[in-house]
């Protein structure tokens, strides 16, 4: 195993700093991780409780959520009720009742909903997570207060309009795990944004095997030449910031892409010049561009190989390529990634692979398989 391998390099220095080429003299010299992480399905379990019940984790777009409105969604595996209350309020609760364990909305999505209602006893909530209603509730012990179960909630933070969820209360405020993206992109979402295209996939690849590979800076130049790479430009021109949590590739966009595209008047500094892509720990990506497009890809395990890619584009069709054109232009370059991480899951299940060295670009996979790493070791996944 490789736990005892260090890893000191250059992070983040004083809000508003730059990015910086990656520190390769702090690179281990090998890759963190094995196949077997990859492949082997005992992780599935050791993975959902060290690594997704312990950060925070993207759950979806605030604005679609209008007052007396939930949206029940499975989480890290776990059934969750998203809700804004009558006030306005956003919360965020387990989709069952206290009662006896009963789904409260089995229907998948977003539903209008002024209370909700059990279906195994009917006990009924408000959408603060009150019990407001038990049948016959004499029928219970003298003790029995309405007060004492209300439903289980978990923490909701947002970003930029964007929720995020997490079952830890230990670990950090949200804006504290996002680190620099808020000063990077909190100008992107204007009035004017709006939903521009979504569309799900399913990779025959374990999550980490395509989260890797949306954080690797070695092969945009060569298997991307005439898709992201004519945005991102030369490699001489890449720079990296790694933080806590998340981590960044920062392209000054190319001349073509400039002269083909506007500058949203919304940006600033930094934004108006080049090509953010964030990598979000444990399973999460996006992109900024100074057209003012954000683009989120969310990898959800399925199984130990395979899982379920979701790409969100959003934007003020002011400034951005129509739908049509957008939702071309990143399909292009993600099925290149398709076919390059199924190839590479079959290259992990061939029994044949050991971990192999680690170049300077390749810096943001190493910077997310430590935190991956650590997370498995708490719980004792790595002896």
């Amino acid at each position: 195993m490789v736990s005892s391998l260090p890893l000191q390099w250059s992070k983040t220095g004083p809000q508003g700093s730059s990015p910086v080429p990656p520190d390769v003299h702090g690179l281990p010299e090998q890759f963190l991780l094995t196949a077997d992480h990859y492949t082997n399905p005992e992780w599935i379990p050791i993975e959902q409780r060290a690594i997704f019940r312990r950060t925070w984790l993207y759950a979806g777009d605030g604005d679609r959520l209008q007052s007396g409105m939930v949206w029940a969604k499975s989480v890290a595996g776990a059934p969750l009720l998203l809700v804004r209350d009558n006030d306005g309020e956003l919360r965020a609760f387990y989709n069952l009742c206290p009662h006896r364990a009963a789904i409260l909305s089995p229907q998948a999505g977003i539903h209008p909903c002024q209370k909700l209602v059990c279906p195994y006893h009917a006990w009924v909530y408000d959408l603060s997570g009150d019990l407001v209603g038990v049948p016959s509730q004499n029928q219970f012990p003298e003790s029995f207060e309405k007060q004492n179960f209300p439903l289980r909630s978990l923490r909701l933070e947002t970003w930029s309009g964007f929720m995020f969820v997490c079952f830890d209360d230990s670990a950090p405020p949200l804006v504290e795990f996002l680190g620099s993206i808020p000063e990077h992109l909190g100008q992107h979402r204007t009035p004017a944004t709006q939903p521009l295209a979504a569309k799900q996939y399913t990779v025959a690849c374990n999550w980490k095997n395509y989260h890797d590979n949306t954080l690797c800076d070695y092969h945009v130049a060569i298997a991307h030449r005439t898709t992201l790479n004519q945005v991102q430009g030369p490699i001489r021109r890449y720079q990296h910031q790694l933080e806590a949590f998340v981590n960044l590739l920062y392209t000054p966009t190319t001349a073509d892409w400039q002269a083909e595209n506007p500058i949203s008047p919304a940006l600033q500094g930094r934004s108006r010049e080049g090509f953010f892509t964030y990598g979000i720990y444990p399973n999460l990506h996006l992109l900024g561009l100074p057209n003012g497009l954000l683009a989120w890809l969310h990898i959800e395990p399925l199984t130990v190989e395979s899982c379920q890619v979701s790409l969100d584009l959003y934007g003020d069709p002011a400034f951005c390529p129509p739908t049509e054109t957008l939702l071309a232009e990143f399909e292009a370059f993600m099925q290149e990634d398709m076919v390059l991480t199924e190839s590479v899951q079959q290259g992990y299940a061939s029994g044949a692979y050991t971990p192999g060295p680690v170049n300077g670009l390749e810096s943001r996979i190493i910077h997310q398989q430590k935190l991956i790493w650590d997370a498995l070791a708490a719980v004792g996944g790595t002896e």
